[in-house]
């Protein structure tokens, strides 16, 4: 006898689609991961930035698309006008991302800033359509590193355009610091506060309690350590990276002490969100003392940070905080609290697989690479292939687990 599947929100259709669409996407960013981390394929810089942007636009992005849609369209029922307004974003977010992966992969010309464009006023309206619907909810934490999120990827993916403009075009009046503007802003401003807030959400699932003022705080210092660090890049003003580097640590900080009680309760020997939580934020730890260790080292000039070290700083936000934040919010939307034997095994492949590979980048060991790379990526194969199967509602055996879900309505 299964489980009784989690309550759908009203736009579960929208959010289905996107969460499916990830994950196919993810698909060709982990098989690129697989064969470049192997080292059995070199692949040109285009398929990198292909295999890059497909894990930040195609995975991370659309899913964190699919939450806002779940958080957001939450409370007061939505207006025609807003239900429609999310179904064409959602088909819009698919189509630019695909398009703007594919640019990537493809081209070093215009169509990379042709499709950054079209993806960025996509974002900025889900942006738009989020800040209309936050007057009408009962904001919880999660809420709040949502808004700070969108808000700070708009910024970002301006950065990201004038990049490919300067790339197709050798635009020289454009500053030669984009390309270190660009990914740091979205890093430190876009994945630190929305892979805390779904963190946080993966225990108070499918409803948020309303915000305190501490945890509002929380999310207020992420957001600024993300624009601090642009600045400080952009205006080469060095000094100023230690600063938002600390603004990240105040905010875990908080996040730590308000959310202690439920990080230290997880039983890690059932196959439930909350582990996956805690490994979100054992993740952030590690990206934060490796880039306060960079910063320190390269005297905040991260230019001139080995390669090695950066990617190891990159898979472990990616993979580590966000992927396990997402992989949270999958098992509590399709079997609650409670899943099954494949799950423990993807969140032992994964998370195995991630800090050998992580600590083969940090000692440039191309074995540990070449072992762990092909863990990492069948565990995550292994998870999307069972989500996907839960969100289609393919009854499989052994995918769900008798435990019964808890109560509570996620819908209108």
């Amino acid at each position: 006898m299964t489980q009784p599947r989690p309550a759908r929100p009203v736009l579960w259709p929208e959010i289905r689609a996107m969460l499916l669409a990830a994950m196919a996407i993810f698909l060709y960013t982990i098989s690129i991961g697989i064969l470049n981390g192997t080292d059995l394929v070199d692949f040109d810089q285009r398929r990198i930035l292909g295999h890059v942007h497909g894990g930040t636009l195609g995975w991370l992005t659309l899913s964190v698309f699919a939450a806002s849609l779940w958080l957001f369209g939450a409370g007061p029922a939505l207006t025609a006008m807003e239900r429609t307004a999310a179904r064409w974003l959602a088909v819009a977010g698919v189509a630019a991302f695909v398009c703007y992966i594919a640019a990537f992969s493809l081209t070093y010309g215009n169509m990379r800033p042709v499709f950054g464009t079209i993806s960025t006023v996509v974002i900025a309206g889900f942006f738009t359509w989020v800040f209309v619907r936050a007057k009408k909810v009962d904001l919880g934490v999660p809420h709040w590193g949502f808004l700070a999120a969108l808000g700070t990827s708009i910024v970002g993916g301006v950065l990201g355009i004038l990049l490919a403009i300067r790339i197709a075009n050798g635009t020289d009046w454009l500053t030669k610091n984009l390309d270190g503007a660009h990914p740091a802003t979205m890093v430190v401003g876009f994945l630190v506060p929305v892979g805390l807030g779904m963190a946080e959400w993966a225990f108070t699932f499918p409803a948020p309690p309303r915000a305190t003022r501490l945890g509002i705080i929380q999310m207020v210092f992420p957001f600024l350590g993300g624009l601090v660090l642009m600045v400080s890049i952009l205006a080469d003003i060095t000094p100023l990276a230690p600063i938002a580097i600390l603004l990240q640590i105040i905010g875990f900080g908080i996040f730590i002490k308000r959310m202690w009680p439920n990080l230290r309760a997880v039983n890690f020997a059932e196959a439930g969100p909350g582990r996956h939580a805690v490994l979100a934020a054992v993740s952030l730890l590690g990206v934060i003392a490796l880039a306060q260790y960079l910063v320190i080292k390269y005297e905040g000039d991260l230019d001139l940070a080995p390669e090695h070290m950066l990617l190891a700083l990159d898979h472990t936000q990616f993979i580590g905080l966000m992927t396990n934040s997402i992989f949270a919010m999958l098992l509590s939307a399709t079997v609650g609290r409670k899943g099954s034997l494949v799950d423990h095994v993807v969140f032992l492949a994964v998370n195995i697989g991630l800090l050998g590979f992580a600590v083969g980048l940090l000692a440039d060991a191309t074995v540990m690479k070449r072992i762990f790379a092909p863990l990492m990526g069948t565990g995550l194969l292994l998870g999307l292939a069972v989500f996907a199967l839960r969100l289609l509602e393919v009854e499989v055996r052994g995918l769900t687990s008798s435990e019964p879900a808890p109560s509570g309505a996620a819908g209108q």
